[in-house]
């Protein structure tokens, strides 16, 4: 059970839900008796596999149990990331080798794409991931430029101009990367979909899935009626529950807090004056980027269950505060979203039955990724593509202590840093909590 403390986070407007309020139109499709393919969110995964399944000729019926990008897909710090989550080079070819380079090519055209919708607000000036101990970028670049990623080094100097951000020495600039509003992305996928046919209907949550009836159909219970479907893609990943609950069990579920801050004309001009976006290296990530209105967005992990947006207010405005030493003026607009990890950092495909396929694991960096699965699962279940990736068919096994352990290392991280901080001693006790 959420804490109530943490729950009102959860259900807090998002800065993406406050900058576009209106809401899809509710459809009052009628819920069909049949379809070739069901999908079953409608999240990134949910949206861009059902595109991609109506563009090739396939009768597509897409449940969501709240409304569009209400999870994740629309909850997230909008970063477009063309490489995958706690995954170098090294580990990237051990898992995949000779298919690491087109798994790597798949993320930068689905990158490549997001970037290039319009009405997701795309800033395509790269991502960068800045090393908050010293390291060697100019390998680290290398390593991810023989995969065919363009990444390029930086050095502490380099990053500084970039980013305006104290503290960091050096990074890495991934150039297919960049910044949207995922929430109009969702919407606007969304409305692609209608166009192309696709029944999608909100506020209708798949409460029980039924494998295989005896004529070969999975069956889907809604509260609208029943949907009888020849393949079925479960693409709820974090947020998934009722009768597709079991898929958000294969990955740990962390909470992180996000606040939009304002800044003066000035601020603006000052903070990240490349316009973009960074995370850092360390467990306890902070990250940064400026949305399409100039404020200032930032987040952590949400690792107290008592504490109140206060709290997670305080904490935010004072990273703000280490990093580009200044104070943002007014009241932040805070949300929460649940954030799905998995202990090798690698997304958890699986093969539930013969026609229906899940995966879950976006590990932070999912914009790139689900769009780029939910195509491919849904080629892959029409016959159309191969598998996009290997897929896992063991149970997350001790996801409890697995949680518990990921929050400890990550508060073990953060405490070190806080001692580090070369500011105030209030500054130095909120950074632990």
């Amino acid at each position: 059970m959420t804490p109530p403390a943490l729950e009102t986070l959860l259900g807090a407007v998002s800065g993406w839900q406050a900058r576009a309020p209106r809401l899809l139109a509710d459809k009052a499709d009628a819920l069909p008796a049949s379809c070739e393919l069901a999908v079953i969110g409608a999240g990134l995964t949910g949206l861009s596999a059902a595109l991609a399944a109506a563009e090739a000729g396939c009768s597509v019926v897409l449940l969501e149990a709240d409304t569009v990008g209400c999870g994740a897909s629309g909850r997230n710090s909008g970063f477009v990331v063309p490489v995958p989550a706690r995954c170098g080079p090294q580990a990237l070819s051990a898992w995949l080798g000779p298919q690491s380079e087109d798994y790597l090519a798949g993320l930068s055209e689905a990158a490549a794409e997001l970037l290039a919708l319009p009405e997701a607000s795309p800033v395509r000036q790269g991502w960068m991931q800045l090393f908050a101990a010293p390291a060697n970028p100019q390998a680290s670049a290398l390593a991810w430029r023989r995969l065919g990623v363009r990444a390029r080094a930086l050095d502490a100097e380099q990053a500084l101009a970039l980013s305006a951000a104290a503290g960091y020495h050096g990074g890495l600039l991934f150039e297919d990367g960049g910044q949207i509003d995922p929430l109009a992305l969702a919407r606007g996928l969304a409305e692609r979909c209608r166009r192309r046919g696709v029944v999608l209907l909100e506020r209708c949550p798949a409460k029980l899935l039924e494998l295989k009836s005896r004529d070969g159909m999975h069956v889907i219970r809604t509260p609208r009626g029943s949907l009888r479907a020849g393949r079925v893609l479960l693409a709820g990943n974090a947020y998934s529950r009722d009768g597709i609950a079991a898929v958000a069990r294969r990955s740990v579920p962390l909470t992180l807090a996000l606040g939009q801050f304002e800044l003066s004309t000035e601020q603006q001009v000052r903070v990240l004056p490349a316009d973009i976006p960074f995370s850092d290296n360390r467990r306890d990530m902070w990250f940064f980027r400026k949305t399409p209105e100039g404020r200032l967005l930032t987040g952590l992990f949400a690792l107290r269950s008592d504490a109140g947006p206060e709290h997670y207010a305080t904490a935010l405005r004072q990273r703000i505060q280490v990093v580009f030493g200044l104070e943002p003026a007014g009241e932040p607009l805070l949300w929460a979203g649940h954030v799905g990890l998995t202990p090798s950092g690698r997304p958890s495909l699986q093969c539930v039955d013969d026609g229906v396929l899940a995966w879950t694991g976006c590990n932070g960096r999912g914009l790139a990724l689900s769009f780029m699965l939910g195509r491919a699962l849904a080629r892959q279940l029409i016959g159309a593509g191969p598998a996009p990736l290997p897929f896992n068919s063991r149970p997350l096994r001790g996801r409890a202590l697995l949680k518990w352990m990921t929050e400890a290392a990550i508060a073990h991280d953060r405490r070190r840093r806080a001692r580090r901080l070369p500011a105030e001693p209030h500054l130095r006790k909120e950074a632990t909590q």
